[in-house]
């Protein structure tokens, strides 16, 4: 595997997001941090950084999209093969099925998946997502319908799922 992650960043109210991809797809979605330890590598400890605002214009237009409500699925290539366990990819492939403006629960996940050893662990899975927003998980939701935890808080998970809901029903 190639050992560089080109990123570049984009500011969409309130947030600086930093994209980063390999040659194979979008790896990452975060925001830009002020500290020294970036974000990123946490989920990639051993790739070099190269700031490659090009490489990454496609994924930034379409995050861009998405926010203005004109972009309800994502069409660049995501790249999460050197991410977790096979479990954990599968729990995050099967977000990319979860409708636009729609919510299910960890439990209704966890019974989708064949190979589920619990709620929990998909949960965790969850949790670590790498690529927020184009990996859905914001639209996983707790069995109790309360919103339940979010990487950027769970201000903006309620934020995202309140967008989605508002551009689905054409409301601006």
């Amino acid at each position: 595997m190639d050992n560089i992650l080109y990123f570049d960043y984009v500011e969409i109210a309130p947030w600086t997001y930093m994209l980063a991809a390999t040659n194979n797809g979008l790896a990452y979605v975060g925001v830009k941090s002020e500290e020294k330890n970036v974000p990123v590598f946490s989920y990639y400890p051993n790739k070099m950084l190269i700031q490659d605002p090009k490489r990454l214009a496609p994924y930034i237009q379409q995050l861009k999209e998405y926010f203005a409500g004109t972009r309800r699925t994502f069409d660049v290539p995501l790249d999460i093969a050197e991410f977790g366990t096979p479990f954990q990819r599968s729990v995050l492939e099967t977000l990319l099925k979860i409708p636009y403006g729609t919510t299910v629960s960890y439990g209704d996940i966890a019974s989708s998946l064949d190979n589920a050893r619990s709620v929990r662990a998909v949960a965790h899975a969850i949790a670590l997502n790498p690529v927020l927003i184009f990996i859905p998980c914001h639209r996983v939701i707790l069995s109790d319908g309360k919103i339940g935890s979010y990487r950027l808080g769970a201000k903006e998970k309620l934020r995202l799922i309140n967008l989605e809901k508002s551009y689905l029903h054409g409301n601006s």
